[in-house]
Order: C-alpha cells, then sequence, then structure tokens
C-alpha cells in the first residue's frame, strides 16, 4: 500500500478530496463525481476512490439499491484526510516540492474555472484576491499564530457544513506557510 502522503497528494486524489468536503454530509456516488470533476474519465475515477477507499480516506456512507444496482455514496474521512507533521517530515524535499506544485496547480485549475464562470455569466466583479506577507515572529508567537489562524478557518469551515442551503456559493481559502524564507 502507497503511504498516506502519496495517497492523499495525488491530482486526482486531491479534486476528490475536495468535491467530497463540499458534500460531506450526504456524500456522493462515483456518477456524481464524474460530473463535478469533468477532466478525469470515469474509469480512472473509479479506480482512485478505490486507492482511497482501502486507505481509509473515504468510506461508504450509505448505498441506494437503484433498479438491480446498489449505488454507493462515499464521504471523506476528514481526520484520515489530514497530513500531521510526522507523516510530512517523511518525505524528501524533491516530493514535497512535486506536491506544493499539485497544490498550486489545483488552485491554478480552481481560479481558471472562476473566471470562465465570471465571463459566461458576463460578469466583471473578479471578488479574488491574493497576497504574500512576511511576518517577523518568534517561534512562540508563529505556533500561536498558526493556532489562531487554524481556530478562524475551523469556525467558518464548520459553519459552512452545518448549513444545509444548495445556493450558498463555495469560497476557496488556500494558505501556504513557509516558516522561514
Amino acid at each position: 500500500m502507497k503511504n498516506k502522503v502519496e495517497i492523499l497528494m495525488h491530482p486526482v486524489r486531491m479534486k476528490i478530496s475536495q468535491v467530497l468536503m463540499r458534500n460531506n454530509k450526504n456524500g456522493l456516488t462515483p456518477l456524481e463525481m464524474v460530473k463535478l470533476i469533468k477532466d478525469v474519465p470515469q474509469a480512472t475515477l473509479y479506480r482512485h476512490i478505490q486507492v482511497m477507499l482501502d486507505a481509509g480516506v473515504i468510506s461508504v456512507l450509505k448505498e441506494k439499491k437503484v433498479k438491480s444496482v446498489s449505488e454507493k455514496y462515499y464521504t471523506l474521512n476528514e481526520d484520515a484526510a489530514r497530513l500531521n507533521i510526522a507523516e510530512w517530515q517523511t518525505i524528501s524535499s524533491e516530493k514535497k516540492i512535486d506536491y506544493v506544485s499539485y497544490y498550486q496547480l489545483t488552485l491554478l485549475n480552481q481560479y481558471q474555472s472562476y473566471l470562465t464562470k465570471l465571463e459566461e455569466q458576463d460578469n466583471s466583479e473578479d471578488g479574488a484576491t491574493f497576497s504574500v506577507v512576511e511576518l517577523k515572529l518568534n517561534d512562540e508567537k508563529f505556533l500561536e499564530f498558526q493556532s489562531d489562524l487554524n481556530t478562524l478557518i475551523t469556525k467558518y469551515y464548520n459553519h459552512a457544513n452545518d448549513r444545509n442551503e444548495e445556493d450558498i456559493p463555495v469560497r476557496t481559502l488556500a494558505v501556504t506557510i513557509i516558516p522561514e524564507s
């Protein structure tokens, strides 16, 4: 079996994790995922779902009988889908660069989709933003900052997941922290 980092950081599996995160309460069938992840063929998606299922990163939430077939609804096991420091430390610098590149490409693809959607809606109101900020913090303040940021993100993530409103847009927030530069 592959290690957890390889399982989570694969570009297709990152996409699966993202759509399941957005639909974790009710889960998604593979066919629903194919509609949301348009650039991944169905057979490829099924293969990656199986890898994630075998690793415990996703699980079957429920099964529904549709005609003679049992449709499985998958959900993300959020605790299993997180990398801890020890897991991240086990991989080489080269692999870390690869994974950060996948992460950045995923963001770029999301931003491209967002811009395309704005153009299709004939809307010039681009609400996206990005910035780079360098903070001078000692180790204690740095850990405090990370804790505060995590608390804030968790608060809004849980708020969004507690609501079952279909018409609320999904907002993507991506944070990259480089401890020393």
